[in-house]
Parts: structure tokens; C-alpha cells; sequence
């Protein structure tokens, strides 16, 4: 039977919206007439049909040349689409990364951000953009929940080329599962047992339909527990409840727990990752195996892009972890990340696919 998570929501977070645009090209026509002048002027004399066969070479090396350049990024300037407001994090983000991709390659890269309709109209302005590298999208994993709890019907990995994913360093970023300093718990075992003793009493503050509540959704899968969800949009709603007694726990970022923690109101029962820190083990390592999740910031682009195309993208992008310039303004905000390589991260985006669809396969994100 399919668990129902009851929901005490003041205010609902639409999600965002992907899709599709595919399209591709051939030619060859310049080979084939070179093949065919070789192969008649090869009756004529050995001269000729070697001037011919010369000819032929010319031309297929001329058709590999113009394959090679079209794997070359970029060959125009960029528009980088930013489905969110300016001044948030994938924001900031796309920004910093922008510059640097501006100083390596001498193109311009333009951030727009298109926030309307909680993002829709970026999704869409990324979806109907040619596939020829001049339009990407800064986004991050959440996208596979919206399309999995079925706020948009297209899937990412589809509808979309998957080309960029970047991978948090660091623990600052990683989120942890927090309630109130004065809770009798100490570790998400306490937490479970409290659920289990009167199952729904126990409030689960998180925004709808995105991975705050495929976090939410997670924890109560891997540990048998119905909690009861309420609505907190904004990380400083939830801290603002666990603090205040309102919520009984949330996940925030560890960098935002730490100084409540530091002042006795927060207690940190477990790291959302499969690796906990030095201090906290994740809800991983206390036996939840199926309870973890990172928010990688991604790049998306139209659907239909030739890997070659992918592969220098990726290969630019790539550069960015040894850019001091960049790794140094990251670091100051909090934002440390590096690039995987193009193989790391089709691997990445598809177990996201994986993780995702498992869990939400077994939500009925509309009660």
C-alpha cells in the first residue's frame, strides 16, 4: 500500500517546468562527388586517377574539418538561462562561472533570468533554444522531482541534454536533519522511535512537490515512519520553526545549523548524504541507506545536442577547477564545487534519474 503524507500547507511552491526540442543534420555530398571524379578519371591514366584519388582525400579531410569545428565551444556568444530570481545561489553561481567561462574563452556569456512562472518561462526559453550551445540552463537536481512528482512532464535526461554537473566540496553544503535544542534526541534513531510511538504527531517542516519534500519522503520510506508535512517555503521558515517549536524537524544546510547548534537551540540528529562529517554520521551510516541527497548544480541544454558538442563543453567547463580566480570567489561564498568530467557526469545524471523515480514512485505528492 502507497504511504500518504498529510499535508498542513499555508502556502503551496509550484515547481519548475522542462522540455524538449530535438534536431540534426547530414551532408556529404562533397566526398561523394570527389569518390566518383576519382573513380572516373581512374580509367584514363594512372596520372589521373592518382590527381583523382588526391582529390578525394582533400575532400574527406576538408568534411573532417568541419566536424571537428562543430565541437567547438562556443563559437558564438552564450545566453545562460537562469530559471530564478537574481541574488539567490544558483544566481550567484551561474554568475561566477560566467565570468570565468568569458575570460577562457573570449565569448560573452549573458545571465538572464527568467523567474516567471516559477521558472516555467526559463525552462521553456532553454527548451525551444537551438541546440548548437548558444543557449544553456544553470539549474540543479531538484528538476528530476519536479518532473518525477508530476509538476512537468518532461524528463530531464530526455527532454533535455544533460552537460554540466558539478559536485559540492566540502561539508559546509551538505544538509542535516536539525530539531529543537531541548528535544530529548540525539541521533535519528531517537527521532523514530518518538514517530513510532504516536505515528503523525511528529511535524516535518518542508516546501512541496521538490526535494525538500523528496527528503521528507525519503526519511519516512527508510524508516517505516509517518511524519506530518507542513509548509515551510524558505530555509529561514524552517529555522525559524525548529527554533521557535513550531516544527518538530526539518533539513537545512550544515553551514546554517552549526551556530544554532553553537547556542544550545538546534541539535543536528544526522547528515542528508551518504558521507557524514567528522562530528555527525548521516543517516547512511546510522542504517537509513536509503535516506540521502545532494542538490548538484547542473547544466542543462535543448534536447538534440551532438556528444561531440557535449564533450567540449564539458571540457571547457572543466577548466573552471583550476581557475584560482573562480575557486577563490567560490570559496568565499560558501559555494565550493568541482566539475566531473563527461563520463562522471552522465553517470551522475542518470542515478539521480534512479534515486528520484524509486522514491517517488511510492509518494502521493497531491494528498
Amino acid at each position: 500500500m502507497m504511504k500518504k503524507s498529510r499535508m498542513v500547507i499555508t502556502a503551496l511552491t509550484a515547481a519548475a517546468v522542462l522540455g524538449m526540442t530535438a534536431c540534426g543534420s547530414s551532408s556529404g555530398s562533397g566526398a561523394s562527388t570527389a569518390a566518383s571524379t576519382a573513380a572516373s578519371t581512374a580509367a584514363s591514366g594512372g596520372t589521373e586517377a592518382k590527381a583523382g584519388a588526391e582529390a578525394s582525400s582533400a575532400s574527406e579531410s576538408k568534411a573532417e574539418g568541419g566536424d571537428a569545428a562543430a565541437a567547438e565551444w562556443p563559437e558564438k556568444d552564450v545566453t545562460i538561462v537562469v530559471p530564478a530570481a537574481a541574488g539567490g545561489g544558483t544566481d550567484i553561481f551561474a554568475r561566477s562561472v560566467a565570468d570565468y567561462l568569458k575570460n577562457k574563452t573570449g565569448k560573452n556569456f549573458t545571465v538572464v533570468n527568467v523567474d516567471a512562472g516559477s521558472g516555467m518561462v526559463g525552462f521553456e526559453q532553454c527548451r525551444n533554444a537551438a541546440p548548437d550551445g548558444s543557449t544553456i540552463m544553470f539549474w540543479h537536481a531538484g528538476m528530476y522531482v519536479t518532473y518525477a512528482s508530476g509538476r512537468y512532464a518532461h524528463n530531464p535526461n530526455t527532454d533535455f541534454t544533460p552537460l554540466v554537473m558539478f559536485q559540492g566540496v566540502g561539508d559546509d553544503g551538505k544538509q542535516a536533519f536539525v530539531v529543537n535544542g531541548k528535544k530529548d534526541m540525539k541521533d535519528l534513531s531517537d527521532l523514530v522511535d518518538a514517530a513510532k510511538a504516536a505515528p503523525g504527531s511528529i511535524t516535518y517542516g518542508c516546501s512541496t512537490g521538490g526535494s525538500a519534500q523528496l527528503v521528507a519522503e525519503m526519511l519516512m520510506q527508510a524508516t517505516d515512519t509517518d511524519l506530518r508535512l507542513v509548509d515551510a517555503s524558505s530555509q529561514t521558515d524552517k529555522i525559524t520553526g525548529v527554533v521557535g517549536g513550531n516544527i518538530d524537524v526539518s533539513a537545512i544546510t550544515l553551514a546554517a545549523a552549526r551556530q544554532y547548534v553553537e547556542s544550545g537551540d538546534m541539535k543536528i540528529l544526522g547528515i542528508v548524504d551518504k558521507e557524514g562529517t567528522a562530528e555527525y554520521k548521516s543517516a547512511y551510516e546510522q542504517g537509513y541507506e536509503n535516506c540521502y541527497w545532494t542538490q548538484n548544480l547542473c547544466v542543462f541544454g535543448p534536447a538534440g545536442m551532438e556528444e561531440s558538442l557535449v564533450r567540449a563543453i564539458n571540457e571547457v567547463f572543466l577548466g573552471a577547477n583550476d581557475d584560482e580566480k573562480l575557486q577563490d570567489t567560490l570559496n568565499e561564498a560558501k559555494m565550493n564545487n568541482r566539475v566531473l568530467d563527461y563520463d562522471a557526469a552522465k553517470q551522475s545524471f542518470a542515478d539521480y534519474e534512479t534515486l528520484v523515480s524509486d522514491v517517488a514512485s511510492k509518494v502521493d505528492w497531491d494528498s
